[in-house]
Formats: C-alpha cells, sequence, structure tokens
C-alpha cells in the first residue's frame, strides 16, 4: 500500500495549517488512488509531526511512503532534518520503503506560476 505524507514546516498560527489540512484533501481528491493514503505533517508547531504521520499511516497498512516537502527552499530542514527524520522511521520499520521526493520549490513551473500569481493583485 501506498502512503504520501505532505510535510510542510507548521505555523503557530492555526489558519496557515488549515491551509496544509485543505492541500491534502485536494491532492486526495484528484489522486485517482495513485495512494491509497495521503496525510499532512509538520516539522515545527503544529501536530501531527513526520513521524506521528508516518506511524499513522503504517498503522493503515502502508508499506511504501513517499514524503513530499513542501518547502520552497533547500534550506536546513530539507537537507538536514527531514534527511535525519527519514533515517530514524527506516530504522523503527525496517520493512517499509521510504522516500522523500523533490521539495516544491524545485519544479520547473515555479517560476511562471510566480508570475501568473503576480498578476493576481
Amino acid at each position: 500500500m501506498n502512503a504520501l505524507i505532505i510535510l510542510a514546516h507548521g505555523s503557530r498560527r492555526a489558519e496557515s495549517n488549515q491551509e496544509v489540512v485543505s492541500l491534502t484533501e485536494a491532492v486526495n481528491a484528484i489522486s485517482n488512488q495513485e495512494y491509497s493514503i495521503i496525510e499532512y505533517a509538520y516539522l515545527e508547531l503544529a501536530e501531527p509531526g513526520l513521524l506521528q504521520s508516518i506511524d499513522n499511516v503504517i498503522v493503515q497498512g502502508a508499506l511504501n511512503i513517499t514524503v513530499f516537502p513542501y518547502f520552497l527552499n533547500s534550506g536546513n530542514h530539507v537537507k538536514r532534518d527531514i534527511p535525519a527524520i527519514i533515517e530514524t522511521a527506516s530504522v523503527k520499520y525496517p520493512d517499509c520503503d521510504f522516500n522523500v521526493s523533490t521539495f516544491i520549490g524545485m519544479h520547473r513551473d515555479i517560476p511562471g506560476l510566480i508570475l501568473e500569481l503576480a498578476r493576481m493583485k
């Protein structure tokens, strides 16, 4: 069973965290069952944390887990923190296959998206 975890930074602002929940629901609505389970997690300031979400999807039967870093840049969270958490999860769940996708800021359409959004005044 395949799972996707959309991983955001997390915020003290509840409305910001709700945006991630809504995004996860929207991704799930168009996924065409590519992933049996789609959940969200936060690195800081909000729950569930990434390890908690990993536990949740494994309890539901996931054996292949993809983490999508919903981050714009390759800062310490992307380069250091997320890989460390995945390493911890890999030790805890050696029978699971963990993958971390490229972070959103690397997508080839980001420049066009910036221009499109800049026009929305």
